[in-house]
């Protein structure tokens, strides 16, 4: 997981959450704790919010803030079921927005023996750009990337942002790996 050294702002954000089989608006909306309105603000294909087509994504606004003043993201709480573990809660309940090591940097029970309704924190990364690349982006996607992707695609599915320019915001991400996160600038 980046973390961004220091901060001090907060900015609106968002989460491009990949859809899963049997995921619906009502399921995002509590694990975002999130309004079906606002998420269909930022998805203007999404027409009738009780259909979701599977294996695509949607945006999920949510507020990046300074976390203990050392990094930008946003701690969701989630209620733990049966059987949850770190690595289900990151890979697929959250789609790949965090990651298991972090998931479990940030709570205090065992990976793989979660009570049934506890309380999960789910830290997710998120950016408010840089000036120093570019002052017309003010909204930044957090991206997981997945197998197949690389950075003329992820580019090409996100409006066209130029492929430089993503480059530019993530100059460490192996856009090829299949995996990870990047941030993708929008106009909000």
């Amino acid at each position: 997981m980046r973390t961004e050294g220091s901060c001090s702002s907060s900015c609106l954000a968002l989460a491009s959450y990949y859809i899963q089989e049997g995921t619906n608006l009502t399921y995002i909306n509590n694990l975002f704790n999130q309004q079906s309105s606002e998420i269909q603000k930022y998805n203007p294909n999404l027409k009738n919010i009780d259909v979701i087509l599977t294996h695509t994504r949607i945006n999920v606004p949510f507020t990046c803030e300074c976390l203990n003043g050392l990094f930008l993201g946003h701690t969701f709480s989630y209620t733990a079921n049966h059987g949850d573990t770190y690595s289900s809660i990151a890979n697929l309940i959250y789609s790949n927005l965090t990651t298991e090591d972090w998931v479990t940097r940030v709570n205090s029970y065992r990976p793989t023996d979660i009570p049934d309704s506890a309380k999960i924190n789910v830290t997710v990364n998120c950016s408010c750009g840089d000036k120093h690349v570019s002052k017309d982006f003010g909204l930044f996607l957090t991206y997981p990337i997945r197998k197949g992707q690389n950075l003329k695609s992820i580019a090409a599915e996100n409006g066209g942002v130029p492929a430089a320019v993503l480059q530019r915001y993530n100059p460490s991400s192996d856009f090829s790996a299949g995996h990870g996160l990047v941030f993708v600038p929008a106009r909000g």
